[in-house]
């Protein structure tokens, strides 16, 4: 009789609570972790209190169209759909993001003027849209004039002439045109003669600029913070170029230079402020030069490293690394296939503070580490072992059970099956416990 008058009692307390006399602050809070289609198409319609809220300032300061694929039905609908949002919130918003499918709609719509209400952005970012061209860029630009920040990665139809209208944005900061393959080094020297001086150049799989518009760039562009560089027309002139002249830099990412030698690596001695350097595909460098690299004084300042790839990384130059740099947060040695078990089991004991260990393509390990590297690096969080045929199913699955929120990468296919598979970036797929059912 108690268990039924308290179970009474409770439910009577519960019916009892007003819901709509908590505070506006509690309900945003609430509404923070809502889609923006969920708010718009459910919470707005609920009561006048929450349609009041739905528009909240706070709610609406960035905007990500990415997966708004529910309202698009015919391109009218949703044009409206995201003109009547825009209405209420321009005056807010300060950052957008549209996807291939979002943005075809908007940018290659004739009433795509209706979207330049959002006048107040700083930042803008349009991936994988084909109908971004020169003449969309200049529509931005004339309507859009506090962009700071834009990102333009894998839109096929960016090109030189586009560049030209980019250079004109006159507060523009950070320019990502990674995979735009119609750009060249005409492109890079509009860039360079920007009057702005840009602080992220980001150049993912761009392969068709050469050392010269690279010199010109950062020549020009001498507060350079972030650079990212691809391509095999790339030699040791632009790196050493970047090294004398950007002072500022931090992070510095070259991809596919294959052309690059040890007068890289050295120029790379004494950017003390370097927190992140990407090496992908030196293959010319020697083991020597790398391991100086990371035992000259004074040390530069990473945080995050990536070295991928090359036949110079050894077991003696992870020892060089655990020496200098124990507060690495981030490690990737890929398809560095000289390392052993050996280095990475001291890798993980020294290097504690460690988030992210990729260790594709390593051929040579076994993994017995696995048994105490969540004991060794507490905040970790992602695992790559892709391709690490020496690693056994029951060493990963073990793991997994004492670590089963850990993002880990795992497969167990030949070394030599890689042409087959292509670029792994793009196939890669974290494992779960589920996949050993």
């Amino acid at each position: 009789m108690a268990d039924s008058a308290s179970d009474r009692s409770s439910g009577e307390c519960a019916s009892d609570v007003n819901w709509m006399k908590l505070p506006s602050e509690l309900w945003l809070e609430i509404f923070s972790y809502l889609s923006p289609v969920t708010i718009l198409n459910e919470v707005a319609f609920v009561c006048r209190k929450f349609k009041s809220l739905s528009f909240h300032f706070s709610l609406w300061t960035e905007m990500d169209v990415r997966n708004w694929v529910g309202p698009i039905i015919n391109l009218d609908s949703f044009i409206e759909y995201l003109s009547s949002v825009i209405d209420q919130v321009s005056e807010h918003l300060r950052s957008l993001s549209f996807c291939q499918i979002t943005g075809n709609f908007v940018f290659g719509s004739d009433k795509r003027w209706t979207f330049y209400k959002f006048s107040n952005i700083v930042k803008l970012e349009i991936t994988k849209c084909d109908c971004v061209t020169a003449q969309i860029l200049e529509e931005i630009r004339c309507n859009c004039t506090k962009i700071e920040t834009l990102i333009l990665s894998e839109c096929s139809n960016v090109d030189d002439e586009a560049m030209n209208v980019v250079s004109k944005f006159e507060h523009l900061k950070i320019l990502n045109i990674s995979e735009c393959y119609q750009v060249t080094d005409e492109g890079v020297n509009f860039i360079a003669d920007m009057p702005c001086q840009i602080l992220h150049f980001l150049s993912y799989d761009v392969q068709q600029f050469s050392d010269r518009s690279i010199v010109k760039l950062v020549t020009k562009q001498t507060k350079i913070e972030f650079l990212v560089l691809s391509g095999d027309n790339l030699t040791d002139y632009s790196v050493i170029d970047v090294c004398h002249r950007l002072e500022n830099l931090k992070n510095f990412h070259m991809y596919d230079c294959t052309n690059l030698t040890d007068r890289s690596i050295y120029a790379l001695c004494g950017k003390v402020r370097l927190e992140c350097l990407y090496l992908q595909r030196a293959t010319n460098v020697s083991t020597q030069a790398i391991n100086h690299l990371f035992q000259k004084k004074p040390r530069l300042n990473l945080t995050e490293l990536s070295i991928c790839f090359t036949d110079a990384v050894l077991d003696e130059t992870i020892y060089a690394i655990i020496s200098g740099y124990p507060h690495l947060e981030s490690i990737e040695l890929s398809f560095c296939i000289q390392v052993t078990d050996e280095s990475v089991e001291k890798l993980i004991k020294s290097c504690r503070k460690l988030e992210v260990v990729c260790l594709h393509g390593l051929t040579n390990l076994e993994g017995n580490w696995l048994a105490e590297i969540d004991h060794y690096l507490p905040k970790l969080r992602c695992l790559g072992m892709a391709f690490c045929s020496g690693i056994s199913e029951e060493k990963v699955k073990h793991f997994l059970l004492r670590k089963p929120d850990l993002t880990v990468y795992w497969n167990s296919t030949p070394i030599d099956e890689l042409e087959k598979i292509g670029d792994i970036s793009r196939i890669l797929r974290n494992i779960t416990l589920k996949d050993f059912e």
